[in-house]
């Protein structure tokens, strides 16, 4: 049961991260599979950059997302196998209680 739990706090926290039209927006951007600074985001989105750390910041911690520095730049990337297994996931759930 524990486990379930845990799994359902991720599946929480994932859905959440994603639910913002601005955080949405920000997953949109590597559509092209390309990395991103916190600079290129920010001015891609147009929102000040505290609030677009704030947005990056819900999106790490979730897992959604991955970062790296390299230098004075921190790059993001989604991390695509996370994302994968929590749409699966949740994708199963919503099988179970709401196929026919």
């Amino acid at each position: 049961m524990n486990n379930q739990i845990a799994l359902s706090h991720d599946l929480l926290e994932f859905v959440k991260s994603i639910a913002s039209e601005t955080r949405m927006s920000i997953l949109l951007l590597f559509l092209d599979g390309q990395e991103r600074t916190v600079s290129q985001i920010t001015e891609a989105i147009n929102l000040r950059q505290p609030t677009t750390s704030e947005h990056l910041a819900v999106m790490k911690r979730s897992g959604v997302l991955t970062s790296e520095k390299r230098g004075k730049e921190v790059y993001y990337r989604p991390n695509r196998l996370r994302i994968a297994q929590q749409l699966e996931y949740l994708s199963s759930l919503l099988k179970q209680c709401c196929a026919e």
